[in-house]
């Protein structure tokens, strides 16, 4: 549930003090906790949603391959990061897909100035980003 800032960890004993020192200082929502037990309830449909995150993640991936300014790294996530080549500038093209009306992500930290991140959505979602990629190519 990762809109909903939810996931989970399991780790040895050892490590779990060292692990609570860089936890965020607030746990999750009360809407958060209710939606991920519900979530829990029905291990079938997490199964088919994780499938199909996996399927339009890989589509993803493919499609920005193609895309000429775009080198995407193999992801193993929900989103895919980006290098931004051939001279373009990740903070305009983050601006003019907002325009447009499909949201990325940009950092503006030294080591991640010229990515941008794009997150696995519904099929739609990547075929909107595709059509608006392909105006600004």
């Amino acid at each position: 549930l990762a809109g909903l800032r939810v996931g989970y960890g399991s780790f040895p004993l050892s490590i779990i003090e060292y692990l609570w020192r860089a936890k965020q200082p607030y746990n999750v929502s009360v809407a958060a906790e209710v939606a991920a037990c519900a979530a829990l309830q029905n291990p079938k449909y997490l199964e088919l949603v994780k499938d199909a995150l996996i399927q339009e993640r890989d589509r993803l991936f493919k499609l920005l391959k193609e895309v000429p300014f775009l080198n995407p790294y193999p992801s193993y996530s929900n989103f895919i990061l980006c290098e931004v080549t051939s001279g373009m500038d990740a903070k305009k093209l983050k601006d003019d897909l907002s325009k447009m009306g499909v949201m990325v992500r940009h950092y503006n930290k030294k080591e991640l100035k010229g990515y941008i991140r794009v997150t696995a959505g519904k099929p739609e979602q990547t075929d909107a980003l595709m059509g608006c990629l392909r105006r600004l190519s």
